[in-house]
């Protein structure tokens, strides 16, 4: 965003005149030189800074996109689903763990739960209302997938969610099942 400003700045500077004024060292006057040649450097350069700044926020933008990119792979038994990890201390410590596989347990027909061998940092909210697919984390240590949706005063971190949660509910079943989770390279 700053580049943005300075190609900005840069822009309205080019529009400014291109009369270059300096001060003449005997009568401290100042006077106009001829600047053609000076104006046309000037235009040059300025052409030459835009597309450097245009190019450079570019190829930032893209490298930034590529390294939020938190693509996951939620398997199942043999279904596999997408997902998407949150940007945050739980999503980039959830993704230090990986990949991993657990046998996570049935809890209320809606959900999936594993104990972690040890704490994540913690941003818990009250979600309001879970969604089919959410993987969160309750506490600092007990990960959590959802397979329906339904409303909650609980608090939880979010880790990830799912981008097409058809046939979720079936594939998990109704006990305990193995769960991989892995980044997609």
């Amino acid at each position: 965003m700053r580049k943005l400003g300075i190609l900005f700045y840069l822009l309205i500077l080019s529009g400014c005149s291109a009369t270059t004024w300096t001060v003449n060292q005997e009568s401290s006057q100042p006077r106009e030189e001829n600047s053609t040649l000076q104006t046309t450097t000037a235009s040059q350069n300025l052409a030459v800074a835009s597309s450097t700044i245009i190019e450079t926020a570019t190829s930032q933008t893209s490298e930034s996109e590529e390294i939020t990119m938190n693509h996951l792979i939620i398997t199942v038994g043999n279904q596999t689903f997408n997902g998407t990890i949150t940007e945050g201390a739980t999503g980039e410590a959830f993704k230090a763990m990986l990949p991993m596989t657990i046998s996570m347990d049935e809890l209320n027909g809606n959900e999936k739960y594993y104990y972690l061998p040890g704490s994540l940092p913690t941003n818990s909210q009250r979600v309001g209302t879970i969604r089919n697919g959410d993987l969160m984390l309750y506490g600092a240590s007990c990960l959590v997938l959802f397979y329906k949706d339904f409303p909650t005063t609980y608090s939880y971190s979010r880790i990830a969610s799912m981008e097409d949660t058809t046939g979720l509910a079936q594939a998990v079943g109704r006990r305990g099942v193995e769960v991989t989770f892995e980044l997609v390279e």
